[in-house]
């Protein structure tokens, strides 16, 4: 797994601007509709899980780029793309108020800063480990 890893380290950067442009551009098209499940109780919108998995692949690229060779980063850099991206987020979601048909809306943010932190924690914890194996096996 940490070959791999090692492999892609490289090409991070170009992953991470195509993905800040695929997020931009899908968040510019007017009238997206909301998929939803409906359930015989309620309806499950499954736009909030979208966001979530969106931004969250967002920060473990942000975070994979900016890693060093050891798959680490400091206290401050960490802090850093966190704000960053919560901001990104935000500005986003602003952004769509500009848009015909799209709108303005705090759960989707919310949803945005829950995929943030679960991903940069995910790999807070995952790339410390890969770093540490590679700091053995040198």
């Amino acid at each position: 797994m940490s070959r791999l890893f090692t492999a892609l380290k490289p090409y991070s950067k170009y992953f991470l601007v195509v993905w800040i442009i695929l997020i931009l551009v899908v968040s510019s098209i007017p009238s997206l509709p909301t998929l939803k499940i409906q359930t015989h109780k309620s309806v499950i919108r499954l736009d909030y899980l979208i966001h979530f998995c969106e931004y969250g692949l967002l920060a473990f690229l942000a975070y994979f780029t900016n890693a060093d060779s050891y798959f680490k980063i400091n206290l401050k850099k960490y802090l850093i793309i966190t704000l960053g991206l919560i901001l990104f987020g935000v500005l986003d979601e602003l952004h769509q108020e500009l848009i015909p048909g799209r709108t303005f809306n705090v759960k989707d943010i919310l949803s945005n800063i829950s995929g943030i932190i679960a991903a940069l924690v995910f790999c807070r914890v995952v790339f410390r480990r890969i770093g540490n194996s590679l700091m053995v096996n040198t």
